[in-house]
């Protein structure tokens, strides 16, 4: 049977809410091909953290309702329409759509995946590390400066772990679980587990006293503000996002007295405003990816049906790396 021959499902978000209230419904069949376009039979979507606050109508750009949850899947190319040039049928790629069975979208849109990448992978990775390359290069992250990453098993931590160490930089990651930990150590970073205590007194341990030269914080609130504490001379905070529920308030005399920065950024931004910085990009971590450099850590892989439960697995930090969605 041709793939689109298949009813075209999608997950759906209709109001203003939670993952709770997500559908899974069928929806039109995307149209043929137009002038520069493709039609993609997606294999498989990754969930975010950032999909959550989308939901609740939090997002910095809100997205009109309805919408397809997720943005960013991998598949194959079913059709391509006129003028279309360096994609064929059969290509796989890696497009900016959700959780939907099939879509059409223009050609440019579209990133090749070389052969030998598995799709479910391809489709883990880029937002998480584009976010993560595109901070850490900000950041001008130096080889032998020690990176300090919270949340260092999540999607985007995990990505910055990696990327650090390609980079040439020394890794501590702070992690909240055993299990967290294990994962981290095993790219060869140090570890911290995270607990009453805090995590500044071993920072400062590990460093000499020296403190870290660059922090890589998804989290904020309270570890934005311990994270100030244990920051290196002349050091770079990149504020990622907010996965703790508090945007944090830098307390502009510790960031004086050791002459420190507060770097804020999203990568939408970067994509907006400076897209062929972040195609560049992209195209250095694809090649990254097919010569086996970075490796994007998967810890659940869900039906389309399931998708409710893995965003609460995303919500009960559960999840190491990245939960994907199989839409096969």
């Amino acid at each position: 049977m041709n793939a689109l021959d298949k009813p075209n499902l999608a997950a759906i978000c209709t109001r203003s809410g939670s993952h709770l209230d997500l559908v899974v419904q069928a929806v039109p069949a995307p149209k043929p091909p137009g002038l520069g376009e493709i039609q993609v039979a997606l294999t498989a979507s990754g969930l975010n953290f950032s999909d959550l606050v989308k939901f609740r109508g939090h997002y910095q750009v809100q997205t009109k309702l309805p919408f397809i949850v997720g943005g960013e899947a991998s598949g194959r190319i079913e059709a391509v329409g006129p003028s279309v040039r360096d994609l064929s049928i059969g290509d796989a790629v890696l497009v900016p759509t959700g959780c939907v069975r099939f879509q059409t979208l223009l050609a440019s849109q579209a990133t090749k995946v070389p052969d030998g990448v598995d799709l479910t992978v391809a489709a883990s990775f880029r937002q998480n590390y584009q976010t993560a390359i595109d901070g850490l290069r900000r950041a001008q992250l130096r080889p032998g400066e020690t990176l300090l990453v919270q949340g260092a098993a999540g999607g985007v931590g995990l990505a910055a772990v990696d990327l650090g160490l390609q980079m040439g930089a020394r890794v501590i990651g702070v992690v909240s679980t055993e299990a967290k930990q294990a994962v981290v150590a095993r790219y060869g970073a140090q570890t911290i587990l995270l607990g009453d205590q805090g995590f500044r007194s071993e920072v400062l341990a590990l460093t000499q006293g020296q403190g870290a030269d660059v922090i890589f914080d998804p989290v904020g609130g309270d570890v934005f503000d311990e994270s100030v504490r244990c920051i290196a001379p002349f050091g770079r905070i990149l504020v990622v996002g907010f996965v703790s529920g508090r945007p944090a308030l830098a307390k502009t005399n510790h960031l004086l007295v050791k002459d420190a920065v507060v770097i804020g950024y999203t990568v939408g931004g970067l994509r907006k405003h400076r897209p062929e910085e972040a195609e560049r990009q992209a195209q250095t971590l694809m090649r990254w990816l097919a010569a086996d450099r970075i490796k994007p850590f998967i810890s659940h892989v869900l039906e389309l049906e399931e998708i409710q439960a893995g965003y609460q697995l995303i919500v009960d930090r559960e999840v190491v790396g990245k939960v994907m969605i199989d839409l096969t």
